[in-house]
């Protein structure tokens, strides 16, 4: 079975993200290969090995501020470092915690920059033996 998908909604002026995952780490993992299509324009490659592996530790007052927390420090990691994270493993989360591994490259350009992900219309369900999140990312 597919640890996780995701695709693009139609949405004014932003772009809206659907993900599923099959846990909550396949979840928000595939929520940043999302943002990393968006900021890439095709599908997110693998980072070469040589690139550094990055620890990412995050607490939130709950999982849909976790995912935007989450999405948020991608991005802002891709502003300073000037990389795009493209190999993320989530190695632990619940409802309220996460701790990543992460590594990217840098591209030549981006096609979109990604300013952030919001809170308007976030939502993360579990729906049978998946789990069901949608998220804006502010372009």
């Amino acid at each position: 079975m597919e640890q996780g998908t995701y695709e693009f909604e139609p949405h004014t002026s932003e772009v809206q993200v659907h993900v599923e995952g099959t846990d909550l780490g396949a979840l928000f993992e595939e929520a940043g290969y999302a943002l990393a299509e968006v900021m890439l324009g095709e599908e997110p490659p693998e980072p070469p090995p040589s690139m550094e592996e990055e620890d990412v530790t995050l607490d939130a007052a709950d999982t849909e501020a976790l995912l935007v927390d989450w999405l948020n420090e991608l991005i802002s990691r891709t502003d300073l470092r000037k990389r795009v994270y493209t190999h993320l493993t989530v190695d632990e989360i619940d409802e309220r915690k996460l701790h990543a591994r992460i590594r990217g490259f840098t591209p030549d350009v981006l096609k979109t920059a990604v300013k952030a992900a919001t809170f308007h219309g976030v939502d993360i369900r579990e729906h049978e033996d998946r789990f069901l999140a949608t998220v804006v990312l502010d372009v």
